[in-house]
């Protein structure tokens, strides 16, 4: 009954809209000065929200115990989610620079060219020009401060963080480093390796040895304590951890927190959780910050991962999306169905899991909202929903669909539309990555959950004085089950580097995607189908890679990476 037309629906279709790419150049080509700040004492509190977005590196579903899972403690997460709203419905793209378009615009990859591979070190591509997140903000009256990683490009020096929005930036413009040394070997094929650790623009040099997620910790908690408060904060602090660093060393913790693991059979697995321990220790210390400045009772606070996690393949990390299907770099449910959390004293109706759809592209118009901004003065060509008003009122979301990605030269596409998910080709060369794959954490060996480590955590301590919130419930809730066989035994009708067919799911009854549907509702297909043509008329095609291997060369630049046009 069906046929391939639907598996190679993307090659057929022609009616692509050309729009300008970002390779071209802005039409003003005078090169902008960053911006820098300087705190005052605090005067009166800010009336806007101060908003403080964390994001993890490619975190994986099961890697938080507030999901349901003991194997890695997360108190200080829990303490947000058991005291705010776990936002158990959050998709976002499957890598690390289209989920962070995504995120600063506003608007799907497929808009701007940049729904295909993360950019790599030596490409000439970035996001293109245009206003983002921190600009919208800036324009409301807030400082703006990114920590930790950036990834959108860097190839000129336009398109880093302080000339694009932000007052400040420490961290890193690559895709990776390693957590002590801070050399990033992103481009290894080409035997290029460099230093990618940056105050603003220049090298921070003084930083090499020091563990990455402690530097970004330490940054954030000094920005917040000097921050003169009856400004609005807008502070983007972007992990390295939980993402794998170079290769050698693809895991690293300090020693006296991988010892408090040792329960974890798998030595690799036990460095990973060291690695999700110590950035949970950050989010309590941030939070912590927060309240010692008399901030906290006016924040917004958001956690987010950018993608699932890496289980198997190029720089694996050891992560589980446990009991979802797939793996970064899929739409399966495993690489694009992510780990979300908000908290604020303004929400009227929490704590709480909410099951309504939200994307990464929502951000940019709920937080304009949060801020005090009127949704309306946004371009008309967002894709993002204004989730303001669902977050604080617990009020039916504005979303009910989500493109989750269209990749014209994969082949592959997925969309969500209610409860129901197509799914169209397959993912690695010959669909190594169209299984179920990472860590149960359901080893007899784990500890129970230790609900003393939740209310002893920092974050509890600075958002609650009770302890009467119903953890077990909330956490039952939380958990995504499957009816089948347990651990990654189970396995699904639908392989599509097999039959060529799509993959048609009802998440609410299956959200591990076992049982294929296709042929049992042929209307709900038809209608998501022409959805998905809908949105493929107005996709930008992907950037063609320009790589420039001896001008991106960190060997030119005292072994750094740099940018390298003017």
């Amino acid at each position: 009954m069906l046929t391939t037309k639907y598996y190679f629906f993307l090659m057929l279709m022609v009616t692509t809209r050309v729009q300008q790419t970002h390779q071209q150049q802005p039409q003003n080509t005078t090169t902008p000065q960053p911006t820098v700040t300087t705190s005052l004492p605090p005067t009166t509190p800010s009336s806007k929200p101060h908003i403080i977005l964390i994001i993890a590196d490619e975190l994986g579903w099961n890697d938080v115990s507030f999901h349901g899972a003991d194997q890695i403690p997360t108190p200080n997460l829990d303490a947000l989610a058991y005291n705010g709203i776990i936002l158990n419905n959050y998709y976002t793209q499957s890598s690390c620079t289209p989920s962070r378009s995504a995120l600063m615009t506003g608007r799907y990859p497929i808009h701007l060219g940049m729904q295909g591979l993360p950019l790599s070190s030596a490409e000439r591509r970035a996001l293109p020009p245009g206003k983002i997140l921190p600009e919208y903000l800036k324009d409301m009256g807030y400082e703006t401060r990114i920590v930790g990683k950036w990834h959108l490009g860097f190839y000129k020096k336009q398109f880093t963080p302080t000339f694009r929005g932000f007052d400040s930036h420490l961290g890193y413009w690559t895709g990776f480093t390693s957590y002590y040394d801070h050399m990033s070997d992103s481009e290894k094929h080409h035997q290029m390796t460099g230093y990618d650790f940056r105050r603003n623009m220049d090298v921070a040099w003084d930083l090499a040895g020091k563990y990455a997620t402690d530097v970004f910790t330490n940054e954030s908690v000094r920005i917040i304590q000097e921050h003169n408060s009856s400004t609005p904060l807008f502070l983007y602090l972007c992990h390295l951890a939980v993402h794998a660093g170079n290769e050698g060393k693809l895991l690293e913790a300090p020693q006296e927190e991988i010892e408090k693991f040792s329960y974890i059979s798998d030595p690799n697995r036990r460095t990973y959780a060291a690695m999700v321990s110590k950035m949970d220790e950050s989010v309590g210390s941030v939070v912590e910050a927060l309240k010692a400045k008399g901030m906290l009772n006016n924040s917004v606070v958001v956690f987010i991962s950018d993608n699932g996690a890496p289980s198997v393949g190029d720089y694996r990390n050891w992560g589980s999306n446990f009991p979802l299907r797939g793996n970064k770099k899929t739409l399966w449910e495993g690489g694009v169905r992510v780990v979300g959390l908000t908290w604020s004293p303004l929400f009227k109706s929490s704590p709480r899991v909410s099951n309504q759809l939200m994307h990464v592209s929502d951000w940019l118009p709920t937080l304009y909202s949060a801020a005090g901004g009127v949704a309306s003065n946004l371009p008309e060509n967002l894709d993002g929903f204004d989730q303001w008003n669902s977050l604080v009122n617990d009020e039916k979301s504005p979303r009910t669909e989500v493109l989750i990605n269209i990749d014209e030269k994969d082949k592959t596409a997925a969309y969500r539309f209610g409860e129901w998910k197509l799914v169209i080709g397959f993912f690695g060369d010959h669909g190594e990555l169209d299984g179920y794959y990472g860590e149960s954490g359901q080893d007899v060996f784990n500890p129970p959950y230790n609900v003393s480590l939740l209310f002893n955590s920092a974050a509890w301590k600075s958002i609650s004085d009770e302890n009467d919130t119903d953890v077990s419930h909330l956490r039952e809730m939380a958990k995504v089950s499957c009816d089948n066989k347990g651990g990654y035994e189970r396995s699904s009708d639908c392989n599509p580097y097999e039959t060529k067919t799509p993959c048609l799911f009802n998440l609410h009854e299956d959200p591990c995607e076992t049982t294929n549907l296709v042929t049992s509702y042929p209307q709900i297909l038809s209608t998501i189908y022409r959805l998905l043509q809908d949105q493929r008329s107005t996709l930008v095609p992907q950037h063609y890679f320009d790589f420039d291997f001896e001008g991106a060369n960190p060997l030119k630049f005292n072994n750094t990476w740099t940018p390298w046009m003017v």
